[in-house]
């Protein structure tokens, strides 16, 4: 933490500002990964209590902002006069909407990239985000917002594979073998 505070105080004082003092030193840490929440249960979440940080990044507003109107439907329609459902019917109900196995199978491929991510040295990341935002903004977008779903997803990473240098393909190569492994796993595993 020491380090990252000596970068931004020197980046400040590039800009001309002078640090005085530091009245406060916040620390926060964002969840990546981790399960999903053990489902179906009682209690329905939204945004990180839901799982839907992204794995890759650390991101959720987007996934969460688009969740929220598929909740409220569910809630809407699982109440209605046709459902009437109460309790744990009604979470089960909404939790389904909310991870369908689209989402589920998205959610396992970044996890993957995770995976892989996290096995990397700084040059390795720094070359391997050298070809992410080398690809098409259409892919890099999607990715980052969580709109792109698995057919497009692996279409994504081929094409990042073939825009890597080929000093990044062995890293992928080498760091990402179990990962894609442990990914086609659990997508074989995965039900409706």
């Amino acid at each position: 933490m020491e380090d990252i505070q000596e970068r931004m105080v020197a980046r400040l004082r590039h800009l001309g500002i002078k640090v005085k003092s530091i009245e406060e030193d916040e620390r926060c840490v964002i969840p990546m990964g981790g399960p999903l929440p053990v489902l179906p249960q009682r209690v329905v979440g939204i945004g990180g209590t839901a799982g839907m940080v992204h794995p890759s990044t650390g991101y959720m507003v987007a996934r969460t902002l688009a969740a929220a109107p598929i909740v409220a439907n569910s809630i809407v329609r699982f109440l209605g006069p046709n459902h009437g459902l109460l309790g744990s019917e009604l979470s089960s109900q909404i939790w389904k909407d909310l991870w369908p196995i689209e989402r589920r199978r998205q959610r396992e491929f970044f996890c993957f990239g995770m995976d892989i991510l996290l096995k990397l040295d700084l040059q390795a990341t720094r070359r391997f985000f050298d070809a992410f935002f080398d690809l098409e903004p259409h892919y890099w977008h999607g990715f980052l917002s969580s709109r792109l779903f698995l057919p497009e997803l692996l279409t994504f990473g081929l094409s990042l594979f073939i825009h890597a240098s080929n000093t990044s393909r062995l890293e992928i190569m080498s760091k990402g073998t179990l990962p894609l492994v442990n990914m086609i796993n659990n997508l074989l595993r995965e039900k409706n």
